[in-house]
């Protein structure tokens, strides 16, 4: 592997602007990928890193995911039924002011990524098995037009619940690539996608981690807008 493709906890570190126990706990979410060592160091793919500093920086302490899920599906016009009258007013109060990035950045927590290379015969098959995020979520037309973007891109991006990820891993044949072909996002919450489908806010934080910057600079969009309605 090529010192492009590659850089350390240290380099993640300095790159991000956060400590090494951050970065760790960034690995352990599934939001940086080890793609090897060198020697007793860790090295983490450089496009996943750049993904997170495209995201934005650390903006106070990350929501729980249940606080997380709240807040996006509150943004989203829906109604949080899973935390108390009393937290919804907390957590609306904390929402004023804040900006898209300091969203991404609250929300971090939501979801634990993992990356696949998926044979293209599998894709369609893994889709059904998903709650379409980011751009999978395009694919509709009524959602990519808030966007102002267009799907058919050849990236499979959605939600399952915790320990999903490996059993369909092992019914597709997928393999952990960090530069793969989809993004399955694992979640401990069902309530948020009781329609089948993912909140609106949830999606423009999906988006916001993508390296394109049309992608990027929609979901910012989106949910600025979502925060002043």
């Amino acid at each position: 592997m090529s010192s492009m493709e590659a850089m350390t906890t240290y380099e993640a570190g300095e790159r991000l602007g956060i400590t090494q126990t951050s970065v760790r706990q960034l690995v352990g979410s599934g939001q940086l990928t080890v793609v090897g060592k060198a020697g007793r160091a860790l090295l983490l793919n450089r496009s996943s890193v750049e993904r997170r500093a495209a995201a934005g920086g650390r903006r106070g302490r990350a929501w729980t995911p249940k606080v997380a899920w709240a807040a996006l599906t509150m943004l989203s016009g829906g109604n949080p039924s899973w935390i108390s009258p009393s937290e919804k007013s907390r957590l609306k109060s904390r929402l004023r002011g804040r900006t898209a990035e300091d969203v991404a950045a609250l929300a971090r927590h939501k979801d634990r990524v993992r990356r696949y290379r998926v044979a293209p015969d599998g894709l369609p098959i893994l889709q059904d098995h998903l709650i379409p995020g980011g751009v999978s979520a395009l694919r509709s037309e009524a959602v990519a037009a808030k966007f102002g973007l267009t799907g058919g891109s050849g990236l499979v991006e959605g939600y399952v619940m915790q320990g999903d990820a490996d059993q369909l891993a092992a019914a597709l044949g997928m393999v952990e690539d960090p530069e793969g072909n989809a993004i399955v996002r694992e979640v401990g919450v069902t309530e948020p996608f009781a329609e089948g489908q993912a909140p609106l806010a949830a999606i423009a934080v999906d988006l916001m981690g993508s390296l394109s910057i049309r992608e990027r600079s929609a979901g910012q969009r989106v949910i600025n807008e979502l925060l002043h309605f």
